[in-house]
């Protein structure tokens, strides 16, 4: 995969991604991809520190479970995190759906091109793999 650095302080996602979701089969299953963008503001995060109000924010999350520690804040302006699981691809009901999957795989990362880097060397996706929901067979509420 071809190094990029995209970082976009009003979009989280590279224009070329067409969406955030991904399926690829393996063996007898079905592996679904979810890319999730959650906005980065220093200043709300040191705002929430000095309230005793970061562990319930949201932000707690992200920071926790990153592949490395933020060193440059400057230049993060979004976190991501993929998430991953096994399901029916032939259940319609979201509700058969959700029932059918398992070993959910929850990643997290300070940039989208560490993301799409990780994703390419564990699951042999790409850039052009991620489409958008309706494209999958992930149903709709």
């Amino acid at each position: 995969m071809a190094k990029t650095t995209y970082n976009n302080p009003y979009h989280p996602y590279p224009y070329e991604m067409r969406g955030q979701f991904a399926e690829k089969q393996e063996k007898d299953k079905t592996r679904f991809f979810e890319v999730h963008s959650f906005k980065y503001d220093e200043e709300e995060i040191k705002w929430l520190k000095e309230n005793d109000m970061f562990e319930h924010s949201g932000y707690d999350t992200y920071i926790e479970r990153l592949n490395r520690p933020i060193t440059d804040s400057d230049n993060v302006f979004y976190l991501y995190y993929i998430e991953t699981y096994y399901a029916d691809p032939n259940q319609d009901d979201i509700e058969l759906f959700n029932e059918s999957s398992d070993c959910y795989e929850t990643y997290y990362f300070q940039n989208i091109d560490e993301l799409l880097e990780f994703a390419n060397h564990k699951w042999g996706l790409v850039l052009s793999d991620f489409v958008q929901k309706h494209k999958t067979h992930i149903p709709s509420y």
